[in-house]
């Protein structure tokens, strides 16, 4: 070899050894965040700048919408890696404002921060340091919740019963049935504590009050009003009557209904054991906003599971609930004629008993179900891509075809999914109510109280599936799943009821009151 090449060699070799100790010293020097290894946080960004860019080049989005995303996402992401009881928190709180999207001017891809949200807090919890995680649980209740059977059962169902349709319509079906099953197996990877579940509690305490709020604000502006901010009637905009039907920040007056049905569940429980904190003071104060907004859903489904629900928590434990039965009976009878006669109308019923009837035939013909997502949400959504890619149009509002709304998820679950998919969704329910009530006799403080409020919630949620799909509506499904999997996940060690961790000990412990 000449000498030439000998010398350009060893000015290679310096090169490269000089760069590589200038990447190491920048990446000693790149700030760590406490409580995470520094690689494990700068590949989570990499990885997540790589992501947004690729959804930015399919989705079509502009330079600097994808810059604004990266510039939030960035920060949040360290946030959950961090903790990823924070995207619990988080998603709770945004949701009751999803409708809200329907008249912002922000792109069409930003509806997708929900599952954004979920999949990114999953992510999070394969990441986080082992103080975030359920390495903390007491051995003892690191058992899988009794409710999980039932679920992988359903699952298994729906997995056979896909294959059975399309693609497109097994896609739908199975994410609108199950997707948000996610964020539950992010909470039992990365449980919430007393403070985390005292928190939750406060955020639907605050974003029920202010969506009531809104709802009652409604009725006072006017459909015409409404319209002009670019609500859509017949969507959004719906009326009882000529009574318009309150639906707040909520995509129309159902899931806001429901959403104020959990609420109160939720909340009453905690605000009656500790009624000297300020924070459940000024609920209890609140509850006839609450009243009268869900008075102007004109949902019935939702009053019907608020008062089976409400009767359970003053047979457990708060019979002072029970002296708001006959108030509410005699200022229904001063209600308005007009309010009360929508509101005890039969029409709707029988409009849904018809629906039942006349697909009845398909039920006993196929008695492991036609497929899954072959009605309601995910019919809809089905409809609309096909009408999209041949130009036809499909009517939705006909019973018997491929958009049937059963409003009754008892009879969707059989129609789709048959005689064995409508056993496992109720061994689902009889398993979630069991488990919560049995954490809520077994507990005491935060946590006991939290349970029996999930307790009362199944069983309302059980109840309204019989006038309404109520799994399938955005965010009761999402709720559902997080209300369950916070209640049943247990406790880091060293937060057991033993530890004397009362309601009110918590108010003194927690930065919000």
């Amino acid at each position: 070899m000449s000498e030439l090449a000998v010398r350009q060699k060893s000015t290679l070799g310096n090169v490269r050894l000089i760069v590589a100790r200038a990447c190491q010293d920048a990446i000693r020097a790149l700030p760590s965040i406490p409580g995470i290894p520094t690689w494990a946080t700068w590949i989570s960004i990499v990885l997540l700048c790589a992501g947004l860019g690729v959804a930015g080049a399919i989705l079509g989005i502009s330079v600097l919408a994808l810059l604004a995303g990266i510039a939030i996402a960035i920060p949040l992401g360290i946030a959950l890696v961090q903790r990823p009881q924070r995207g619990t928190l988080l998603l709770v709180a945004i949701v009751p404002f999803d409708g809200l999207l329907q008249v912002l001017p922000l792109p069409a891809s930003t509806r997708s921060y929900k599952e954004a949200i979920v999949v990114a807090t999953l992510m999070a919890t394969l990441l986080a340091p082992n103080a975030a995680k359920a390495v903390r649980i007491a051995p003892e209740d690191r058992r899988y919740p009794s409710w999980v059977p039932a679920v992988v059962g359903l699952l298994i169902v729906g997995l056979v019963s896909a294959a059975q349709v399309s693609s497109t319509q097994a896609v739908t079906g199975f994410r609108i049935d199950f997707f948000y099953l996610l964020f539950a197996v992010a909470i039992w990877r990365c449980p919430l504590g007393l403070k985390d579940r005292d928190r939750l509690v406060t955020i639907l305490m605050v974003t029920g009050v202010i969506t009531a709020f809104l709802g009652i604000a409604e009725e006072i502006v006017g459909a015409g009003r409404l319209n002009a901010l670019g609500f859509q009637y017949n969507s959004t905009i719906r009326f009882t009557g000529s009574h318009l039907r309150a639906f707040s920040t909520f995509a129309n007056p159902f899931p806001f209904a429901f959403f104020l049905m959990i609420v109160t569940l939720i909340s009453m429980p905690a605000a009656l054991s500790d009624i000297k904190r300020t924070r459940n003071r000024l609920f209890l104060a609140s509850m006839p906003i609450v009243a009268i907004a869900l008075l102007f859903t004109f949902v019935r489904g939702a009053w019907l599971g608020l008062a089976v629900g409400w009767l359970f928590l003053a047979w457990r434990r708060n019979r002072i609930l029970l002296l708001v039965v006959p108030l509410i009976a005699v200022a229904f009878l001063y209600l308005p004629g007009s309010i009360t006669s929508s509101s005890v109308s039969s029409s709707s019923l029988s409009e849904r008993s018809a629906g039942w009837s006349q697909n009845f035939d398909q039920v006993i013909s196929h008695p492991f179900g036609i497929g899954i997502g072959a009605t309601g949400a995910a019919a809809s959504v089905v409809s609309a891509l096909e009408a999209n890619g041949n130009g036809n149009v499909v009517n939705t509002s006909v019973p018997g075809t491929a958009t049937y709304q059963p409003d009754n998820y008892y009879y969707k679950t059989i129609y789709e999914l048959g005689i064995l998919g409508l056993w496992m969704f109720v061994l689902l329910l009889a398993a979630a109510f069991s488990a919560t009530l049995k954490v809520s006799r077994t507990s005491g403080g935060v946590e006991g109280t939290f349970s029996l409020g999930v307790s009362a919630c199944v069983l309302g949620a059980a109840t309204a599936s019989l006038v309404a799909t109520y799994f399938e509506i955005f965010p009761m499904d999402l709720l559902f799943w997080t209300l369950l999997a916070v209640a049943t996940t247990g406790l880091p060690s060293g937060e057991r009821p033993s530890d004397s961790v009362s309601d009110s000990a918590l108010y003194r412990l927690s930065p919000i009151h």
